[in-house]
Protein backbone atom coordinates (compact mmCIF):
# COMPACT_ATOMS: atom_id res chain seq x y z
CA UNK A 1 0.00 0.00 0.00
CA UNK A 2 2.86 2.22 0.64
CA UNK A 3 4.47 1.84 -2.89
CA UNK A 4 1.60 3.44 -4.14
CA UNK A 5 2.64 6.91 -2.38
CA UNK A 6 5.89 6.59 -3.61
CA UNK A 7 5.63 8.95 -6.43
CA UNK A 8 3.50 11.34 -4.49
CA UNK A 9 6.04 12.09 -1.34
CA UNK A 10 8.96 11.92 -3.74
CA UNK A 11 7.56 14.89 -5.40
CA UNK A 12 6.10 16.64 -2.17
CA UNK A 13 9.46 15.75 -0.09
CA UNK A 14 11.58 17.35 -3.20
CA UNK A 15 9.91 20.06 -3.24
CA UNK A 16 9.76 20.80 0.42
CA UNK A 17 13.48 20.41 0.49
CA UNK A 18 14.04 22.91 -2.14
CA UNK A 19 12.20 25.58 -1.08
CA UNK A 20 13.86 24.99 2.46
CA UNK A 21 17.40 26.13 0.87
CA UNK A 22 15.27 28.55 -0.58
CA UNK A 23 14.08 30.12 2.83
CA UNK A 24 17.64 29.95 3.71
CA UNK A 25 18.68 32.55 1.04
CA UNK A 26 15.75 34.84 2.06
CA UNK A 27 16.50 35.18 5.50
CA UNK A 28 20.26 35.45 4.42
CA UNK A 29 19.49 38.75 2.34
CA UNK A 30 17.28 40.34 5.14
CA UNK A 31 19.98 41.74 6.98
CA UNK A 32 21.36 43.29 3.80
CA UNK A 33 18.15 45.54 4.15
CA UNK A 34 18.00 48.63 6.11
CA UNK A 35 14.76 47.63 8.00
CA UNK A 36 15.96 46.44 11.71
CA UNK A 37 14.71 42.85 12.17
CA UNK A 38 13.20 41.85 15.48
CA UNK A 39 14.56 38.31 16.38
CA UNK A 40 10.84 37.71 17.97
CA UNK A 41 8.97 38.48 15.55
CA UNK A 42 11.52 36.07 12.83
CA UNK A 43 11.16 33.39 15.11
CA UNK A 44 7.22 33.71 14.81
CA UNK A 45 6.88 34.24 11.48
CA UNK A 46 9.69 33.11 9.83
CA UNK A 47 11.32 29.95 11.51
CA UNK A 48 7.92 28.09 11.51
CA UNK A 49 8.00 28.32 7.72
CA UNK A 50 11.44 26.04 7.65
CA UNK A 51 9.90 24.16 10.46
CA UNK A 52 6.83 23.04 8.21
CA UNK A 53 8.93 22.39 5.03
CA UNK A 54 11.77 19.72 7.09
CA UNK A 55 7.92 18.19 8.70
CA UNK A 56 6.82 17.36 4.84
CA UNK A 57 10.52 16.06 4.69
CA UNK A 58 10.12 14.34 7.68
CA UNK A 59 6.64 13.00 6.81
CA UNK A 60 8.24 11.54 3.35
CA UNK A 61 10.91 9.97 4.87
CA UNK A 62 9.09 8.33 7.58
CA UNK A 63 6.34 6.85 4.98
CA UNK A 64 9.33 5.34 2.62
CA UNK A 65 11.38 3.52 5.12
CA UNK A 66 11.73 0.49 4.11
CA UNK A 67 11.47 -2.44 6.24
CA UNK A 68 8.33 -0.59 8.52
CA UNK A 69 5.59 -2.34 10.57
CA UNK A 70 2.57 -1.33 10.81
CA UNK A 71 3.09 -0.55 15.00
CA UNK A 72 6.76 1.25 13.77
CA UNK A 73 4.76 3.08 11.37
CA UNK A 74 2.07 4.64 13.38
CA UNK A 75 4.48 5.31 16.62
CA UNK A 76 6.58 7.43 14.25
CA UNK A 77 3.65 9.56 12.70
CA UNK A 78 2.53 10.06 16.10
CA UNK A 79 5.22 11.10 17.15
CA UNK A 80 5.75 13.82 14.44
CA UNK A 81 2.33 14.60 14.80
CA UNK A 82 2.47 15.50 18.46
CA UNK A 83 5.53 17.49 17.80
CA UNK A 84 4.17 19.46 15.33
CA UNK A 85 1.02 20.26 17.64
CA UNK A 86 3.23 21.26 20.31
CA UNK A 87 5.61 23.46 17.94
CA UNK A 88 1.98 25.11 16.48
CA UNK A 89 1.38 25.75 19.79
CA UNK A 90 4.61 27.28 20.26
CA UNK A 91 4.17 29.63 17.08
CA UNK A 92 0.85 31.17 18.09
CA UNK A 93 2.49 32.39 21.83
CA UNK A 94 5.04 33.80 20.44
CA UNK A 95 2.95 35.44 17.99
CA UNK A 96 1.09 36.88 20.61
CA UNK A 97 4.23 37.83 22.63
CA UNK A 98 6.12 39.16 19.68
CA UNK A 99 5.50 43.54 19.65
CA UNK A 100 6.41 44.76 16.35
CA UNK A 101 3.97 43.69 14.16
CA UNK A 102 0.31 43.73 14.55
CA UNK A 103 -0.89 40.32 12.63
CA UNK A 104 -4.03 40.84 10.48
CA UNK A 105 -6.73 38.08 9.91
CA UNK A 106 -4.74 36.13 7.31
CA UNK A 107 -1.12 36.18 9.64
CA UNK A 108 -3.05 34.39 12.35
CA UNK A 109 -4.72 32.04 9.57
CA UNK A 110 -1.81 30.92 7.89
CA UNK A 111 0.94 31.07 10.60
CA UNK A 112 -1.13 29.65 13.70
CA UNK A 113 -4.41 28.57 12.51
CA UNK A 114 -3.85 26.28 9.38
CA UNK A 115 -0.52 24.75 10.77
CA UNK A 116 -2.16 23.89 13.65
CA UNK A 117 -4.81 22.26 12.02
CA UNK A 118 -2.60 20.11 9.88
CA UNK A 119 -0.46 18.70 12.56
CA UNK A 120 -3.60 18.07 14.63
CA UNK A 121 -4.88 16.36 11.33
CA UNK A 122 -1.57 14.57 11.07
CA UNK A 123 -1.76 13.20 14.72
CA UNK A 124 -5.28 12.09 14.28
CA UNK A 125 -4.74 9.97 10.95
CA UNK A 126 -1.66 8.46 12.83
CA UNK A 127 -3.77 6.67 15.50
CA UNK A 128 -5.86 5.01 12.85
CA UNK A 129 -2.55 3.73 10.96
CA UNK A 130 -3.59 0.01 12.27
CA UNK A 131 -7.60 0.15 12.38
CA UNK A 132 -7.80 1.80 9.00
CA UNK A 133 -4.64 2.04 7.27
CA UNK A 134 -6.30 3.38 3.74
CA UNK A 135 -7.83 6.07 4.98
CA UNK A 136 -4.60 6.98 7.66
CA UNK A 137 -2.52 7.14 4.82
CA UNK A 138 -4.77 9.72 3.01
CA UNK A 139 -5.73 12.08 6.37
CA UNK A 140 -1.20 12.05 6.55
CA UNK A 141 -1.08 12.69 2.91
CA UNK A 142 -3.93 15.67 3.19
CA UNK A 143 -1.70 16.99 6.34
CA UNK A 144 1.73 17.17 4.74
CA UNK A 145 -0.02 18.13 1.58
CA UNK A 146 -1.75 21.20 3.66
CA UNK A 147 2.09 22.11 5.08
CA UNK A 148 3.56 22.34 1.94
CA UNK A 149 0.67 25.03 0.63
CA UNK A 150 1.20 26.82 4.26
CA UNK A 151 4.85 26.97 3.88
CA UNK A 152 4.70 28.35 0.46
CA UNK A 153 2.45 30.74 1.30
CA UNK A 154 4.31 32.26 3.89
CA UNK A 155 8.02 32.14 2.03
CA UNK A 156 6.18 34.35 -0.23
CA UNK A 157 4.93 36.51 2.54
CA UNK A 158 8.59 36.61 3.56
CA UNK A 159 9.90 37.34 0.50
CA UNK A 160 6.99 40.57 -0.32
CA UNK A 161 7.82 41.78 3.05
CA UNK A 162 11.93 42.09 2.63
CA UNK A 163 11.14 44.01 -0.43
CA UNK A 164 8.88 46.33 0.53
CA UNK A 165 9.44 46.75 4.04
CA UNK A 166 12.54 49.57 3.22
CA UNK A 167 10.33 52.03 2.94
CA UNK A 168 9.11 52.44 6.69
CA UNK A 169 12.52 53.12 7.56
CA UNK A 170 13.63 55.33 4.83
CA UNK A 171 10.49 57.14 6.24
CA UNK A 172 12.03 57.23 9.87
CA UNK A 173 15.30 58.24 8.60
CA UNK A 174 13.87 61.22 6.47
CA UNK A 175 11.62 62.26 9.53
CA UNK A 176 14.59 62.62 11.93
CA UNK A 177 16.63 64.04 9.54
CA UNK A 178 13.16 66.86 9.19
CA UNK A 179 13.69 67.28 12.91
CA UNK A 180 17.23 68.01 12.98
CA UNK A 181 16.56 70.39 10.42
CA UNK A 182 13.63 72.24 12.12
CA UNK A 183 16.27 72.34 15.49
CA UNK A 184 19.49 73.95 13.47
CA UNK A 185 16.62 76.67 11.79
CA UNK A 186 14.65 77.27 15.60
CA UNK A 187 18.38 77.59 16.92
CA UNK A 188 19.55 79.80 14.12
CA UNK A 189 16.24 82.02 15.17
CA UNK A 190 16.14 82.12 18.70
CA UNK A 191 13.14 80.15 18.50
CA UNK A 192 12.10 77.98 22.00
CA UNK A 193 9.14 76.80 21.93
CA UNK A 194 9.63 75.47 18.50
CA UNK A 195 13.14 73.69 19.56
CA UNK A 196 11.11 72.64 23.22
CA UNK A 197 8.43 70.48 21.17
CA UNK A 198 11.33 68.57 19.34
CA UNK A 199 12.52 66.81 22.44
CA UNK A 200 10.61 64.40 24.79
CA UNK A 201 9.47 65.63 28.59
CA UNK A 202 12.20 63.66 30.16
CA UNK A 203 14.87 64.74 27.78
CA UNK A 204 18.48 64.05 29.01
CA UNK A 205 21.73 66.18 28.12
CA UNK A 206 24.73 64.20 28.82
CA UNK A 207 27.85 67.11 28.73
CA UNK A 208 31.63 65.70 28.78
CA UNK A 209 33.12 67.35 31.68
CA UNK A 210 29.65 68.57 32.89
CA UNK A 211 26.14 68.43 34.96
CA UNK A 212 24.03 66.42 33.17
CA UNK A 213 20.61 68.80 31.34
CA UNK A 214 17.10 68.18 31.44
CA UNK A 215 14.21 70.41 29.78
CA UNK A 216 14.31 72.98 32.29
CA UNK A 217 18.29 73.89 32.73
CA UNK A 218 17.83 73.58 28.93
CA UNK A 219 15.89 76.43 28.79
CA UNK A 220 17.67 78.43 30.81
CA UNK A 221 20.84 77.50 28.97
CA UNK A 222 19.36 78.02 25.41
CA UNK A 223 17.89 82.07 26.57
CA UNK A 224 21.40 82.88 27.96
CA UNK A 225 23.42 81.65 24.36
CA UNK A 226 21.07 82.76 21.93
CA UNK A 227 20.37 86.67 20.71
CA UNK A 228 24.01 87.51 22.02
CA UNK A 229 26.64 87.42 18.91
CA UNK A 230 27.14 84.79 16.14
CA UNK A 231 25.62 81.44 16.55
CA UNK A 232 25.83 78.45 13.92
CA UNK A 233 25.80 75.14 14.11
CA UNK A 234 26.58 72.54 11.05
CA UNK A 235 25.66 68.86 11.78
CA UNK A 236 26.79 66.40 9.25
CA UNK A 237 24.89 62.98 9.85
CA UNK A 238 26.79 60.01 9.74
CA UNK A 239 24.18 57.61 10.66
CA UNK A 240 21.35 56.74 11.30
CA UNK A 241 19.18 53.62 12.33
CA UNK A 242 15.52 53.22 13.63
CA UNK A 243 13.81 50.18 15.36
CA UNK A 244 10.09 50.51 16.54
CA UNK A 245 9.88 53.37 18.48
CA UNK A 246 13.95 54.13 19.29
CA UNK A 247 16.46 55.80 16.84
CA UNK A 248 19.95 56.50 16.89
CA UNK A 249 21.77 59.57 14.93
CA UNK A 250 25.48 59.63 14.96
CA UNK A 251 26.53 63.19 13.44
CA UNK A 252 30.06 65.27 13.36
CA UNK A 253 29.08 69.11 14.73
CA UNK A 254 30.77 72.07 13.91
CA UNK A 255 29.42 74.91 16.39
CA UNK A 256 30.51 78.32 16.09
CA UNK A 257 29.75 80.95 19.17
CA UNK A 258 30.62 84.51 19.16
CA UNK A 259 34.66 83.65 17.54
CA UNK A 260 35.19 80.54 19.11
CA UNK A 261 35.05 77.49 17.25
CA UNK A 262 34.07 74.08 18.32
CA UNK A 263 33.80 70.81 17.40
CA UNK A 264 33.07 67.09 17.92
CA UNK A 265 30.63 63.96 18.01
CA UNK A 266 27.08 64.01 19.20
CA UNK A 267 25.14 60.41 19.82
CA UNK A 268 21.28 61.68 19.73
CA UNK A 269 18.40 59.02 20.89
CA UNK A 270 15.45 59.45 19.58
CA UNK A 271 11.48 58.22 20.63
CA UNK A 272 8.64 58.13 18.33
CA UNK A 273 5.77 59.80 20.80
CA UNK A 274 2.33 59.87 19.51
CA UNK A 275 3.60 59.46 16.01
CA UNK A 276 6.24 61.38 15.86
CA UNK A 277 10.12 61.36 16.35
CA UNK A 278 11.41 63.18 19.05
CA UNK A 279 14.87 63.80 20.96
CA UNK A 280 15.04 61.73 24.29
CA UNK A 281 18.91 61.85 25.12
CA UNK A 282 21.75 63.44 23.70
CA UNK A 283 25.20 62.59 24.52
CA UNK A 284 27.47 65.49 23.24
CA UNK A 285 31.16 65.46 22.86
CA UNK A 286 31.75 68.85 21.41
CA UNK A 287 34.86 70.55 22.70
Amino acid sequence: MLDAWGNFYVIIGSSAAALTGLMFVVIALMPVTRVQRDIKALEAFASPTIVHFSAVLVIGAILMMPQHTLQSLRASLIAAGACGVAFALLVIRRTIRQKSYQPEFEDWAWHCVLPLIAYATLLAASSFVIDDTEGALVGVAVSALLLLFIGIHNAWDAAVWMTTAGEPMQDDESAIREVIDRWQRATRAADLDTVLGLMTDDVVFLRAGQPTMNKEMFKQSFRGFTGHGKFEAKPVIQEIRASGDLAYCWSHLTLTIGEKVRAGDILTIFRKVDGKWLLSRDANFVS
